[in-house]
């Protein structure tokens, strides 16, 4: 019975973790153990910006950013280059270690962020201070816009909806 139990277990995480991602690659995606100090201190080490993705399983937002906006060859070129990115799962009960060194669980870390939906993207600096969020879809060009912005330090001069829209008008001159 004990036997059946533990596989039975086995077998619902084992699924929990194939919904909550599809099998895509994305190769900017770091494989994190949850600890931001250390995921921040890895990307400022290798001169890259850390994203953290807040999302949960069944998101379908969550999942055409994963099937069309991170699988655009240009994203994943440009992203792979300048970030690193971190799961947070909104309803997670996994512990989290903060930019702070305080330990909480993936839930409280986002509501500690005001996260209620999905999927919602903290850009980070390299002292771990948000610089831009972003809430919902955002199709490749307007990500890689996005990239842009905080790559080229866009950020400390204007806000990156006018950066958005002067990127946009651009485009269609």
């Amino acid at each position: 019975m004990v036997r059946y139990l533990f596989l039975y277990t086995i077998l619902l995480l084992s699924l929990s973790f194939s919904f909550a991602l599809p099998n895509v690659e994305i190769p900017f995606l770091k494989l994190s153990f949850l600890n931001l100090q250390e995921d921040l201190q890895e990307a400022r080490q290798e001169g890259k910006y850390l994203i953290i993705m807040f999302y949960q399983e069944g998101c379908p937002f969550c999942d055409k950013m994963y099937r069309v906006t991170f699988q655009d060859k240009k994203v994943k070129e440009y992203f792979t280059k300048y970030f690193y990115m971190v799961l947070v799962d909104i309803k997670g009960a996994n512990l989290l270690i903060d930019f702070q060194g305080k330990e909480i669980t993936e839930k409280e870390f986002a509501h500690r962020h005001r996260i209620r939906g999905t999927p919602v993207f903290i850009f980070v600096d390299h002292q771990g201070k948000q610089i831009l969020k972003l809430i919902g879809y955002i199709p490749p060009q307007d990500w890689l816009i996005a990239g842009r912005y905080i790559v080229e330090g866009h950020y400390r001069q204007k806000s990156f909806y006018k950066f958005l829209r002067e990127e946009r008008k651009k485009k269609y001159q």
